[in-house]
Order: C-alpha cells, then structure tokens, then sequence
C-alpha cells in the first residue's frame, strides 16, 4: 500500500513536466535505433514514463514517441489510432518497425492492435499490468504484472510463451512504472538481441 502511495505521488509531481518529454530525433547510429513508441494507461499521461524513459535513455535507448489519448475504455478504437501512430513513427525514423511500451489500459490497446492483425510495426510489445481477454499473448509481448496489483492479476503461465510472464513481488499497479526490477526487465527486453527462432522469425517478418 505504501508503495502505491508513493507511486501516485510521484505520478503527480511529474505531470507538470510535460515540456521535458520533447520525442529525441531519430539517429540509426544510435545504440538501439528501434524509437519506443509509450502508451499510458486509463487517466493517465506521457508524463507517466518519466522514469522508464530515464532509465532507458541512460541504456542507450534514446527515441521515444507517445500515443495519447482522451480517457476512453473502448480499446478498439483506440488499438485503430494507435496503428495510425506507429505508422507515422516508422516513417519519420525511416524504419520498419517500432517497439511500444504500455501500462494498464495501454498495454491491451498496443496488444489488440497485434490481435486483429494490425500490429505489423510491432517489433516488442512490454506490456505492465495490462488486462487480458485472449488465451493466448502475442509471441512478441513481455507482459509483466504486480503481485500486489488488486486490478490486474497475473494470467496463468498457459497464456503465454515460457518466460514471457513476469510477475514482480511486493509491486503494486501504479508501481510497475517504478519497480527497479521492471525498469530492469524492460531494459533488458527492449536491447537484447535476438535469442531465438521466435524473434528471427519476427525480424525476418520485418525485413519483408
């Protein structure tokens, strides 16, 4: 409970830094070139990623992009606008394909974009403490929930690929945008490279 507190306090403190969230400009000699594309959760703001976006930028990620959009819980329009936004993304970085990070909400629009078959420009899908209503998360998608979340709970391991569920102890909702250990795992998926036939399978995928 204490750290929930916490972590909306710190939601709170950051929503007036709006102006620090300008996206970076696009280098492919950057040391991870792929831009992340952030999609925050029901009434919450781009300000919500601060920290990722601060821990990532310090890891050599350094692109960012938004999608943001007025409070709304129909996810499937919204997966439609989202698609829209990652479209213009590759096309001003000049790359194929983008990686998209979503928190609640968010993570269930970027995951239905993939679902209906739209979500081509998805190289990796993190998705923190996003619902879920399919038997089966996309093989690209690192879903990571809070073990003390009372509005999310973890799917049952039989929803996704082996080691592609991560549940983080002593993490509430709000605090899956400031774990140390899901600012870690993000990192970690975001710029590892590919590791198996699943993601040479996706690059290959891409490059068509």
């Amino acid at each position: 409970m204490r750290g929930e507190l916490s972590a909306l306090a710190s939601l709170a403190l950051a929503t007036p830094f709006y102006w620090l969230l300008r996206d970076a400009s696009y280098d492919a000699a950057a040391p991870y070139p792929t831009p992340v594309v952030l999609v925050h959760g029901l009434l919450g703001g781009p300000t919500n990623f601060l920290t990722l976006r601060t821990f990532l930028a310090r890891r050599g990620v350094r692109k960012f992009s938004s999608f943001s959009y007025r409070p709304r819980i129909d996810h499937r329009s919204l997966a439609l606008g989202l698609g829209q936004t990652l479209d213009a993304v590759c096309t001003e970085a000049g790359v194929k394909q983008v990686d998209v990070v979503g928190h609640s909400l968010g993570g269930l629009v970027a995951r239905y974009l993939i679902e209906i078959g739209k979500g081509r420009r998805v190289r990796r899908l993190v998705t923190l403490g996003s619902p879920y209503y399919t038997s089966r998360l996309p093989g690209q998608e690192l879903a990571i929930y809070a073990a003390n979340d009372p509005l999310v709970a973890a799917p049952h391991p039989i929803y996704g690929p082996h080691g592609r569920i991560r549940v983080v102890p002593e993490c509430g909702h709000l605090g899956l945008l400031y774990h140390p250990t899901v600012l870690r795992a993000v990192a970690r998926y975001l710029t590892s490279q590919v590791k198996s036939a699943e993601d040479a399978w996706l690059r290959s995928r891409a490059a068509a």
